[in-house]
């Protein structure tokens, strides 16, 4: 009786140590974002766009939840100074309330795709309010594509929504490096997670719509020198994705 139950405490200990060792390698892997991981990702999600094959020395920096009166502007001057350009993933009724951002944001050759026309999570809602939804925030940030592209808010999305929007003519987007900067994050954490990712193809996702972007302001003139040491162009998800092959 003894020994079964030493075998049991042995047993248990050795499942807690096996749970530990994959929470922290799994905490490892989402701070570090090593690029197979992403690899991994669209063999298992092969209905989103996480990076482009193909796509040449170029890469495509996104921004979301915008537009931001503060701050969508001061990332326009930075990206201006370097000759890049970038996809803004915009929230319809944040667009609707800032066209002259909106405007500035297509005169200087950037891309609008849809991010909704909330923050909330669309893993509850029915296809129907889905679609409505998507559609809502089409009509505000029209004319929108061709590509159209549509980012889940929270980054979450179920195979209902992405066969709804198929659809409606949309592609999915993620990315292949993302600092969580939704919340504040150090610089250092933000530069170093992007410009360690940067690859032919690479989709960055940053914010400029949230409340504190101060931090991603901050080094994307840094990851922009850092695009043009590794001879990449920064240009849209459009062009990345135009004539080339989805991971």
């Amino acid at each position: 009786m003894v020994k079964a139950a030493t075998r049991r405490s042995s047993k248990l200990r050795r499942t807690a140590l096996s749970a530990v060792s994959f929470g922290l390698a799994l905490i490892a892997v989402v701070v570090w974002q090593p690029p197979w991981a992403y690899r991994v990702l669209a063999r298992v999600f092969p209905g989103i766009v996480w990076s482009v094959e193909n796509a040449g020395p170029r890469v495509a920096l996104t921004f979301d939840d915008g537009p931001s009166y503060d701050y969508t502007p001061q990332v326009l001057d930075i990206l201006r100074r370097h000759g890049a350009r970038a996809t803004f993933f915009l929230i319809g009724p944040r667009a609707a309330a800032h066209p002259e951002i909106v405007r500035r944001i297509r005169d200087e050759g950037h891309e609008i795709a849809n991010h909704y026309s909330s923050i909330r999570s669309t893993l509850h809602v029915s296809e129907e309010e889905f679609m409505a939804e998507v559609a809502r925030a089409e009509a505000m940030l029209a004319p929108i594509g061709p590509p159209k592209l549509f980012r889940p808010p929270g980054g979450i999305t179920t195979p209902a929504n992405r066969r709804a929007l198929d659809r409606m003519g949309y592609r999915c987007v993620l990315g292949s490096a993302y600092p969580f900067d939704g919340k504040p994050r150090p610089v250092g954490y933000i530069r170093w997670v992007v410009t360690k990712n940067l690859e032919p193809g690479a989709i960055v996702i940053l914010h400029d719509g949230v409340q504190h972007p101060e931090n991603t302001i901050a080094a994307l003139d840094d990851i922009l020198d850092a695009a043009a040491a590794k001879g990449l162009a920064v240009v849209t998800v459009g062009e990345l994705l135009a004539g080339s092959e989805l991971r």
